[in-house]
Formats: C-alpha cells, sequence, structure tokens
C-alpha cells in the first residue's frame, strides 16, 4: 500500500534527522522510576529492551474513558475492542491475532490478570483515575514474568498515596451512557496510608443488547515501617453486559445496530484480595512478595445454531510471588541480581447443559535475572527460568474420569545495552518464550485425549533510542519464531498446534514540540506473520494487520486548556480462523479521535468526540457458520460517531 510506504519513508527520515542532532540534553536520565524491566522500581531502563512509559498526563490530555482508549495506536499494539466501550478488548503485541491475549501478559501493580482458561484479561476492572503510569514491554518477558508473556507485557501501576485528595468525578457519554466516580486518599504523619475509590458505569451500548451496567469498589492499604513497607488490596467488581453477538454482510446492510442474539449476556463477580510488602535486608539486599487470592463467578447465556444455553463458570487462583534483589561488587561495579519464585494455583468449574469441566492447574517458576555494567556505558543482562505444570482435568468432552497432564520448560536471556552517549542508547536481545496450554484448549469435543504441546519459540530483538531537545526518536525490529502454536480449528472443532509460524517486525516512534505548547508524535507499527511451513505456508496469520500508524497532536493554548487529537489507521487484516485465506478480508479503516481538555487542579473538564468522521467500520471478524450453516465471515460492529462529557471535583 502506497500511502503507508510514503509513512515508512516519511519516520525514518524524521528518526535520521533527529540522529542528526548533537545539541541534545540528557533526557533518558530524568529518574523516572520503572517496574517492569527488573520487577523492581529502578530509575530509567537499566535492562536490553524497548519499554514505554505512558504517564499520568499524557492520560488526562488524551481524553480516555478506559483502558482500551489508552492503548489504541501506541506503537507495537493491536486492539480488538469488539463492542466499541472498552469491555471487552484483547491485546495483541507481535501478531498473535484472535489468539493475541493469551499471547500479551497484563499486571496491575505486577499482579497478574491473565487466566490458565480462554477468558481474556478484564482490562474494564482498572480505574484509570488510580493509574499513575502504564509501562509497556514490547517483546518477550518470558524470563522475568513466566507463562503468556510471549509478545510483550503490559504493567499498569496504581497510585502511591502521598497526601489528603478527594475526587467526585460524573461523566454523560452518546448511547445514554453515564458514569459516576468517587476517590479519597491520604497519607499520615505515622506512615499509615488509605485509598479508596468506587465506579459506577451504565450504558445501553450502540448495538441492541449492548446494554453494561457496571460497579467497582477498591480499597488499598499501605504503612511504611522504618526499612519496608507493607500494603493490603481488596477489590470488588459486578458487571452485567449483553452479549450482541457477530453480524453478517446480510444482517449489517439491514443495520449495523441489531443483535441476532437478543438472550446471550453475561453476568460476572469479580473479587481480588492482595497482601505484601518490602523489606530492606542489608543496604544492598531487599525481599519483596506478594500473597494475592482472586474470586469470579460468571452467569451466561450463549446462542448457537439456533439454540441459547446458559452456563455457569467460577475460577478461583491464589498466587505466592516472593523476590530478591541484591547488589554484587564486580571489579569497579556492581551487578544487580533478583532471584524470584512465582507459585500460582488455579481451580477453574464450567457448568453447562453438555456437563461439567472440572480443573485444578499448578504453576511453578523459579528465575534469575543479571545485570552486569561492563563500565558506564555498556551492560549486560542473562536470565533464566524454569517452570512447571500439572493439571488435573475432569472434562465432559471425555468418556472417562480425567487427564492428568504435566509439562516444564525452560527459558533463558541475553542482552546488551548500550550507552555511547547520554542522548543515545542501543540495545539487542534474544530470549525463549513458552506459553502452556490453557485448560479450554485441552477439550475435545471427540472424546480423545489431549495431544496439545506446549508453545514455544524463540524471540531475537534490536533498537535505538535518541531524544533530545525537543525531539526524540525510536526504531525497534524484531524476529519472533514459533514452534506448536495453539489456534482453534473451527473445521475439525478442536485446538491445534500449527507447523512453525514466524513474525517479522518494525516500529518507528518520534516525538516533535516545534514550539511551544505544541506536541506532535507519530508511531508506526509493520508486522509481518506468516506461517512458514505446512498446509498453509506462505499465508498471513489471521487478524494481524501489516501497517498501523497513529498520529496525534497537542495543543496547550492556556495553562489550563488542551485540545488532543489523534488519527488512526489500520490496514486490511485476513479473518479470525481464515487460514487458508478464502474468505473476505476484514477492511482496514481510518478513525479521527478529538478531545478538549480543562484542568486547574481543582476542577476537570474533558469533552470528547469519537470516530470525529463517523466510519463505519469493525474491529474484529471471524469465520463462523451462519443461519444457514454455511461458513461466513461474521463481524463486530463497531460504534459510528459519538460523544462524551466528563467533569470533576478534587479537594486536596
Amino acid at each position: 500500500m502506497q500511502k503507508f510506504l510514503f509513512v515508512q519513508i516519511l519516520l525514518l527520515l524524521i528518526f535520521l534527522c533527529a540522529a542528526a542532532r548533537t545539541n541534545a540534553e540528557d533526557a533518558w536520565h530524568t529518574g523516572e522510576l520503572v517496574v517492569s524491566a527488573t520487577r523492581w522500581e529502578t530509575p530509567g531502563i537499566p535492562t536490553a529492551g524497548s519499554i514505554q512509559v505512558i504517564t499520568r498526563e499524557q492520560i488526562t490530555l488524551n481524553g480516555a474513558r478506559n483502558l482500551s482508549d489508552v492503548l489504541r495506536g501506541q506503537g507495537g499494539l493491536q486492539i480488538q475492542d469488539l463492542f466499541g466501550d472498552g469491555s471487552r478488548t484483547t491485546v495483541d503485541m507481535r501478531g498473535f491475532g484472535l489468539k493475541g491475549g493469551f499471547n500479551t501478559l497484563i499486571l496491575v501493580d505486577g499482579r497478574r490478570l491473565n487466566n490458565t482458561d480462554l477468558s481474556t484479561p478484564q482490562l474494564n476492572n482498572i480505574f484509570l483515575k488510580d493509574v499513575e503510569r502504564i509501562e509497556i514491554t514490547r517483546g518477550a518477558g518470558t524470563v522475568l514474568y513466566g507463562d503468556q508473556a510471549v509478545g510483550g507485557v503490559i504493567n499498569i501501576i496504581t497510585r502511591v498515596p502521598e497526601d489528603f485528595l478527594a475526587n467526585v468525578t460524573l461523566g454523560l457519554a452518546s448511547y445514554d451512557g453515564q458514569s459516576q466516580l468517587v476517590q479519597a486518599e491520604n497519607r499520615f504523619d505515622n506512615g499509615f496510608g488509605v485509598r479508596i475509590s468506587a465506579e459506577r458505569i451504565r450504558s445501553d451500548g450502540f448495538r441492541d443488547n449492548n446494554d453494561t451496567d457496571y460497579i467497582n469498589g477498591f480499597l488499598d492499604l499501605s504503612y511504611d515501617l522504618d526499612h519496608g513497607n507493607i500494603l493490603a488490596e481488596y477489590q470488588r467488581t459486578d458487571e452485567d453486559i449483553g452479549v450482541p453477538g457477530v453480524l453478517f454482510r446480510d444482517e449489517i446492510e439491514q443495520s449495523r445496530k441489531q443483535s441476532t442474539r437478543p438472550a446471550d449476556f453475561n453476568d460476572s463477580v469479580s473479587e481480588m484480595a492482595r497482601l505484601g510488602g518490602t523489606y530492606r535486608l542489608l543496604p544492598d539486599w531487599e525481599l519483596a512478595g506478594e500473597f494475592t487470592y482472586r474470586h469470579q463467578d460468571i452467569k451466561g447465556a450463549l446462542t448457537a445454531f439456533g439454540a441459547t444455553t446458559t452456563f455457569d463458570q467460577k475460577r478461583i487462583v491464589r498466587s505466592i510471588n516472593p523476590r530478591l534483589r541484591g547488589q554484587i561488587p564486580v571489579g569497579n561495579n556492581d551487578m544487580t541480581v533478583i532471584i524470584g519464585a512465582d507459585i500460582e494455583d488455579t481451580d477453574y468449574t464450567l457448568l453447562s447443559p453438555l456437563g461439567v469441566q472440572d480443573t485444578h492447574q499448578g504453576m511453578q517458576s523459579v528465575y534469575t535475572l543479571l545485570t552486569v555494567p561492563v563500565n558506564r556505558q555498556l551492560a549486560v543482562t542473562a536470565g533464566l527460568r524454569k517452570a512447571w505444570q500439572q493439571t488435573e482435568l475432569v472434562d465432559f468432552f471425555r468418556f472417562f474420569p480425567g487427564d492428568k497432564l504435566k509439562d516444564n520448560q525452560t527459558a533463558s536471556t541475553l542482552g546488551i545495552s548500550f550507552r555511547p552517549t547520554p542522548d543515545w542508547r542501543f540495545f539487542i536481545k534474544r530470549e525463549d518464550v513458552y506459553r502452556f496450554p490453557l485448560v479450554d484448549e485441552e477439550t475435545s469435543v471427540f472424546g480423545t485425549p489431549s495431544t496439545l504441546e506446549t508453545q514455544t519459540g524463540t524471540s531475537y530483538e534490536a533498537g535505538g533510542e535518541w531524544q533530545g531537545h525537543g525531539l526524540s526518536a525510536a526504531v525497534t525490529a524484531y524476529a519472533l519464531d514459533m514452534d506448536d502454536e495453539i489456534i482453534f480449528n473451527n473445521a475439525t472443532f478442536e485446538n491445534i498446534n500449527l507447523d512453525p509460524t514466524e513474525r517479522r517486525g518494525l516500529l518507528f516512534e518520534a516525538g516533535f514540540e516545534p514550539v511551544s505548547g505544541i506536541t506532535l508524535d507519530a508511531r508506526y507499527t509493520f508486522t509481518r506473520a506468516e506461517f512458514d511451513r505446512g498446509a498453509f505456508s506462505g499465508n498471513r496469520v489471521p487478524m494481524v494487520a501489516e501497517h498501523q500508524l497513529a498520529v496525534s497532536a497537542d495543543y496547550r493554548f492556556h495553562p489550563h486548556w488542551n485540545f488532543h487529537s489523534e488519527v488512526f489507521m489500520i490496514s486490511d487484516r485476513i479473518a479470525g480462523n481464515d487460514f487458508a485465506d478464502t474468505f473476505p478480508d476484514l477492511p482496514g479503516y481510518g478513525r479521527v479521535d478529538v478531545n478538549l481538555n480543562y484542568d486547574n487542579d481543582t476542577f476537570f473538564l474533558n469533552l470528547g468526540i469519537n470516530n470525529l468522521l463517523d466510519k463505519a467500520y469493525s474491529d474484529s471478524a471471524s469465520v463462523g457458520l451462519n443461519p444457514l450453516f454455511i461458513n461466513e465471515v461474521g463481524f463486530f460492529t463497531a460504534p459510528e460517531r459519538n460523544f462524551f462529557l466528563t467533569f470533576g471535583y478534587t479537594y486536596r
């Protein structure tokens, strides 16, 4: 596509122009804390890899209402938002398509949101008002974070109470949308801190049977010790949503808003409790850890082949994550050592008219990561993880009591980070990746034992970053080779391991402040994901766009006023499950969003218009059986032009 080729050349020129400037300030040593590089708050990025930090100010100026709005258009990420309201969003990094949600790890303060079944992380359980920053590790994070961190890791870091603050925020939106949020936090002189928030969202949705009723409450308690801190958290979420289902082309021509599944719904109650903390054992050694408990009950109805059936799901997850960090003198420098373990235990039950699926799964991992500074400019990172998985599966699809499945994996990483000047940073990295089969993927409608292999692969990446006075640029290239990638074959109604697949990608990013008060940013992502061998050799992986471009501009025309605009473009994608590439593609689209923001630290006002040009598009599509039992592409239609208004008051 010529327009995307032009974009590649343009961004490359911007990057080279940035490289030509030599009067840059030291912007990489800002002291900003980053957790995702080492699972510890560390100034800057001490390890090899590409990590993007989205600050709280950027989130506010973006005018985002949910996490999906924040992540859309970020370099290296592809977002599938089924209903356009953030309630059912999949994040894909490195080109996994429909399986992207199981190959990208989502964390909140290091706590996993990913599940061991086919339920993707619920991103709408996160208060944007509670978010301090978002750290996006683009590329393999397996050694540090384990299972499902194949394409990358997104770690949402929440606020730490420092002073007294109380906030009330109200919102109105299209489709009878409304929201209410209350927050309060304080840090007392005795070291005790508290943060409490509650949010309610109500909307009829863009489509029929697309209503949402959502309530979320969160409590955070912390206490500062002389040599560390302790924390306790509790969250409860109640969500009732209608599920409108896919539409085929003839149905879209009748109405993009209709639902052919008026009885489908998904109601869930989720609870999370966590207890943890850190303690400094010696001046150069620190111990940290958390115990987390998650409990989720889901009741729903699903229509298939003209019949509607109900189901009940229950998920209980317990995890313990101890880790130790210290420094050991090596020559004239100190080597940073991180040693840790991740222990997770899951009970999962699915009850449907077909019977009961009852699963117990345990995962245990130990890992170590070493960062060795060779000199002030060069550092080497090396790490190793050993993981074990055991699954006891009683499955109603089988005609015998159940299976006991076991596997273990070893992953290693080696990287080099080089900073020849304060303005420049280069890195190169190799890492093993793996993803254990999910418990739902082990099932078979034919009653046969599971034959799935663990998905494994190797990731290679390299990049360079430059930042100077009013200008920044970065480029990252990667190669990801996968063996035994797990996909669902809709022709045989079972999950299978693919022949080898490969992914090649390139990411350009550039930022420019031409004059005071105006900021321009551009992010271009090229992703080539295809089957390397076998029956589909040379075909593209479904639901992966080759080209993606986001260009945004901020104009602060007053100390309290900011105007934000963003243009987002994505190219055509092969429809989900169309491995042979025989059905029509999901068309690409362009979307324009604008936002006007006022904030004087006491009063807050945000007026936004999404899809300003009223583009009719779909963000997800998959091959399935139409009402005539003929395979056809079904689409999740996205909202038309829509508005939102948010206003709030903060007392400090």
